[in-house]
């Protein structure tokens, strides 16, 4: 458990949302969330981001995709030419995949349903500011069939700036990103594939820098986005 309480930004132009996010944060449950701002817009957010950025900085921005004027992903590009970002955490009412992709891409951490129970939203917001990325159960099941070798449909397209072209991979590369895309863990790799625990996450990390992805949540989407299948690897 963290002393110090992180500190929250929230965004919503939903009076009746701000009032129930307010309730969760303010019960025993989110005394480890202090709630430092709330805003209605995107450029409201980025107007209490600047003013905080010095002597108080926001930990975790949690920000409604449906905003007026400039929605959430816009937004969150915005906060990611900031010097020192804070984690970013979509909300929406709606579960729709192209969105969470956008999102994942551009590098959020979080992207939650608005219908999620309190406990749920509370510890979405300590572990993504944690370095954790959370996403809502029904749209992560989603994303796994994005991801996963037996997928048929096609991953829906995000505009194009978000999406990076395919770098060239050697056979090592595909086999290291293929198994990170279908979700196993460093460890998971070494045992299949036989490398070492060291030389796996030297693996990753590496091809974490050639997509610009800072998660593996955004490497997996980023490289599918890109036109990259688990199921290109060749055995």
């Amino acid at each position: 458990m963290s002393a110090t309480p992180v500190r929250l930004l929230i965004v919503d132009d939903d009076p009746l949302v701000l009032s129930s996010l307010r309730l969760y944060f303010g019960s025993p449950a989110g005394e480890q969330v202090d709630v430092v701002g709330e805003a209605s817009t995107g450029q409201h957010a980025l107007d209490i981001l600047d003013a905080c950025h010095e002597d108080n900085p926001v930990d975790v921005v949690l920000a409604d995709i449906h905003l007026p004027g400039m929605d959430g992903v816009e937004l969150l590009g915005r906060i990611r030419e900031l010097p020192e970002p804070p984690v970013f955490v979509a909300m929406t009412a709606l579960d729709e995949e192209e969105t969470m992709l956008s999102v994942l891409a551009r590098g959020g951490r979080g992207y939650i349903l608005k219908s999620s129970r309190p406990e749920f939203i509370i510890d979405t917001v300590l572990a993504t500011a944690s370095g954790g990325t959370v996403v809502s159960p029904q749209p992560a099941s989603n994303l796994v069939r994005h991801l996963t070798p037996e997928q048929e449909a096609p991953v829906p397209a995000v505009p194009e700036h978000a999406a990076p072209e395919l770098p060239r991979l050697s056979a090592a590369e595909e086999t290291i990103l293929s198994l990170v895309c279908v979700g196993l863990s460093n460890a998971e790799i070494s045992r299949k594939t036989g490398r070492s625990s060291s030389m796996v996450k030297k693996q990753v990390s590496q091809l974490l820098g050639r997509f610009g992805a800072s998660t593996r949540v955004q490497l997996a989407v980023l490289a599918t986005e890109a036109g990259f299948r688990p199921d290109d690897l060749r055995r």
